[in-house]
């Protein structure tokens, strides 16, 4: 018997797999930044801080969420997880451009 996820159990996973990618991104790049030669970083280096800061706040609430609905993840490769919801297995596969699309979008999100 096929069980079907609800619109939030979906929004709620995928921000529980791909927002710590949109979070090592972003200190990736700050990192980058830091040690560059650009002349004013400061700028972008609180632009990054500022979104990093909102970014946790936002884990943090999806991480309770997961707790609240009891949903549990097994990660079995890179971006594909076994993901139990109401009792039930469902198989979460995100392709890397899709993925990387996803995080993309977000980023924009936390600096714009």
């Amino acid at each position: 018997m096929l069980i079907m996820l609800s619109e939030d159990e979906n929004e709620i996973i995928a921000d529980y797999i791909l927002l710590p990618l949109v979070r090592k991104t972003l200190e990736r790049d700050k990192k980058i930044i830091e040690e560059s030669k650009v002349r004013f970083k400061e700028p972008y280096i609180m632009m990054i801080d500022k979104a990093l800061s909102q970014l946790a706040k936002d884990l943090n609430k999806v991480k309770r969420e997961v707790y609240k609905q009891k949903i549990r993840f097994k990660k079995n490769h890179d971006l594909y997880y076994s993901v139990f919801v109401r009792g039930y297995e469902h198989n979460k596969k995100y392709h890397p451009y899709i993925a990387a699309d996803w995080v993309r979008k977000r980023i924009d999100t936390y600096l714009w």
